[in-house]
């Protein structure tokens, strides 16, 4: 990375998080105006009614940096490209944006549909089979523009059908995991992070920006969600987490020209790899236990680890721990030999096997008072 692009990032991130941060005061008065509240139930952790709208400071100031700088680069294009202003590469890339700014309107545009499926559902309380429909229709549209990951020993066909599973999966993978104050935010900080380090290091700064931009719009609303929520950012804002995610690995290489295995294109399967273990973990239990796997219950992870009697603090930290070591661990396979990435591959599945062990034979202790469940034994 270069001096220039080192200082524009951080600029942009910056930026971003200051929209971030100064959104959520005016969202949060605007939530209990018009009573858009999560209420407490019996399923859920927090004992007072908190305002959601959280999500759209993530999606505004993620959504509007991008669009401003876009505008500049395309407007300012020549004099950006004189190298006695900027250095050739930072020059490169911005010329190289104007190239694609179908695509970038195409990825807002979609994410916007995303954020506002998952405002519906904060609102109105959609069921998830027309929430999935809507999302697939999305990821539909997603496909048809030109957007497909890197699966050429896959027929085209079933290369689509992996990706519109993909997208799908990943943003529900996030809107699950939000059980728990910080939860979701901070697995997609630590997420976002470890794929932007993956972008810059394969040498796609674009890509890499976006997950900086994805970073700090988090970032700034992760101040009133964690450990004491204000807010929370709904399903407006954990849809939109796992669709940007989940698109942005899609249009990724993780393979390096005679550097890398196709090992590599594990690697978002592994940086992601919390939300999906939660997600299929708690399939497993509910079909296990003859029950629907589409009725929410008190199975996820979060449940699982406070039941055996951890804070809600606790074992949100646990689980932020284990994200950063699974997914850390898989950035070591983008360049790696294939020897080197069983071996690395056989790590990131003894760590999983550590949690499973973690969650499950850890002795239990009494519950927090203040946090106290009724679980199943799970």
């Amino acid at each position: 990375m270069t001096k220039e692009l080192f200082l524009f990032t951080t600029y942009i991130f910056v930026l971003t998080l200051a929209i971030s941060y100064f959104l959520i005061p005016l969202l949060r008065k605007i939530a209990k105006k018009y009573d858009i509240i999560d209420k407490p139930n019996s399923r859920k952790i927090h004992k007072y009614p908190t305002p959601l709208l959280g999500g759209i400071a993530i999606w505004g100031s993620f959504t509007s940096v991008i669009i401003l700088h876009l505008i500049i680069v395309i407007v300012f294009k020549d004099y950006i490209k004189e190298k006695s202003h900027f250095s050739p590469a930072l020059a490169f890339y911005a010329n190289n944006a104007t190239y694609i700014v179908k695509e970038v309107l195409v990825f807002i545009i979609c994410g916007t549909l995303i954020m506002l499926i998952g405002l519906l559902d904060d609102i109105k309380k959609i069921t998830i089979a027309r929430r999935i429909i809507l999302e697939t229709l999305v990821a539909f549209i997603i496909i048809f523009s030109g957007f497909q990951p890197e699966l050429f020993f896959l027929p085209r066909s079933v290369a689509c059908i992996v990706t519109i599973l993909w997208i799908v999966g990943i943003i529900n993978a996030i809107n699950l995991l939000d059980g728990a104050n910080g939860l979701a935010c901070g697995v997609s900080i630590i997420s976002a992070t470890l794929l932007s380090i993956v972008m810059f290091l394969g040498n796609q700064p674009l890509l890499g920006m976006l997950l900086v931009i994805l970073v700090a719009s988090t970032l700034g609303f992760f101040k009133f969600n964690f450990p004491k929520a204000s807010i929370f950012m709904g399903s407006a804002g954990s849809m939109f987490l796992g669709y940007v995610l989940s698109v942005v690995t899609i249009l990724a290489t993780f393979m390096i020209h005679e550097v890398s295995s196709h090992f590599a294109l594990l690697i978002p399967i592994a940086i992601l790899g919390i939300p999906l273990y939660d997600t299929f973990s708690v399939i497993a239990i509910r079909l296990f236990q003859r029950k629907s796997v589409v009725i929410a219950d008190q199975n996820h992870l979060i449940h699982r680890l406070l039941y055996k009697g951890h804070k809600v603090e606790s074992a949100v930290l646990y689980i932020f721990l284990f994200t950063a070591f699974s997914g850390g661990t898989a950035i070591f396979l983008l360049n790696a030999s294939t020897m080197r990435c069983i071996v690395i591959l056989i790590s990131i599945l003894t760590i999983y096997g550590c949690l499973f062990l973690f969650e499950r034979f850890i002795p239990k202790r009494s519950a927090d008072k203040e946090y106290r469940l009724h679980l199943p034994n799970v």
